[in-house]
Formats: C-alpha cells, structure tokens, sequence
C-alpha cells in the first residue's frame, strides 16, 4: 500500500526521513541498485548477480540535498526514469525501449528488517520503493528498486537536456557523503568492470 509522501523543501527529502511508495517486497528480498548500490552496498547480501532492468534508463537527474550536495547546493546522482516519460518529457521519441545495468543483491530473511529501514532512510530524498523484474544469466527475478520518479520534487529534466549544466554541478557539489564528482567516477569505474 502507497501513501502519498509529504515533502520537506527545506531539508530535500522525505518528512519522516523515509523513502516513499508501496511497502510490497518480493520474496526472497532481492534489491536492484543501478548507482551507489553498485559499489557502495554497506548491507549484509548473501548473493550479487548483475542483472538488467527493461524499460528504465539511468541519468544524472536526481538532485541530491542530502548525499551529494545540500540543499544550498545539492548536486546530481542518478535515477531511473521510466520510458513513457521520456516519451511526455519530450527526451526520447515514441516506441523508444531503454535498459539499466545494475546489481542485485539477495537479502537474508534475518537481516530484510534492518536493511529495509536502512534503505529508506539512506533513499529519503526523493526515491520511491517498486519491484521490478531483472534480467540476469541465471533468469530472471523480482527486485526492489529505489528510484527518484519524475514527479518527485529532486527530478531535474533540465539535467537530461543541458548535459553541460549538469557536468558543472557534479563537478562543484560536495554533501555528506563527499564530492558528486566521486559518486560519478565510481559509477563510471563500476560500468567499465561489468562491461
């Protein structure tokens, strides 16, 4: 069951520090990361595979107040972003099909609680929860994903279409979690690895 989040424009995240959308979770709890998760996991997983989301595509369009930034300065990690709205958004044109890479990672029963909590706490600047379907080389399975939606107060459309404008902000911002530079150079190290 969703509810509808309600914002802190002041902080850029989530009243509640708390990531947004339904509380449905497959079974066993897999967790699909397409960005920090992929080198930055900080939960215990019992097994990884890299796996392969249809439908969605990464971009540098999340702001980020809490993580990569402030809120004075937030910086830019990735998302997600549904092809339908790429199509309304004008990015993409009509019958246009995207992918994401990512890492899934399979939690222990014992442990889905805490990592849950975790998660949404780490995820509160405008991600939402949903489960989606992962391509891997074993199969396929059902993962949870954290992913900012387009409607959600960090999107920035504009950092799709001005890629300068978006290079600038990643390379200039620094949050809690260190320079937005660093979160992109560990995403790019992590994309050349798996190929």
């Amino acid at each position: 069951m969703s509810t509808a989040p309600v914002w802190d424009a002041k902080n850029g995240v989530y009243v509640g520090n708390r990531a947004a959308g339904s509380d449905d979770v497959p079974s066993p709890l897999w967790i699909f990361g397409y960005g920090s998760l992929c080198w930055k996991t900080e939960f215990p997983h019992v097994e990884k595979c890299t796996g392969r989301v249809r439908g969605l595509t990464r971009y540098f369009a999340q702001r980020s107040q809490d993580h990569r930034g402030t809120p004075a300065a937030p910086g830019l990690v990735a998302t997600v972003v549904r092809d339908e709205d790429l199509v309304k958004l004008a990015l993409q044109d009509e019958g246009y099909t995207g992918s994401c890479v990512g890492t899934a990672y399979r939690v222990a029963d014992a442990d889905a609680r805490q990592v849950l909590d975790d998660l949404d706490f780490r995820e509160k600047g405008g991600y939402t929860r949903e489960v989606v379907s992962v391509v891997h080389a074993g199969g396929t399975l059902d993962a949870l994903l954290y992913r900012g939606t387009v409607d959600n107060p960090n999107f920035d459309a504009s950092a799709i279409k001005d890629l300068d404008a978006a290079a600038l902000t990643i390379k200039d911002a620094v949050g809690p979690s260190g320079p937005n530079r660093d979160y992109l150079l560990n995403l790019a190290t992590w994309l050349s690895e798996v190929g």
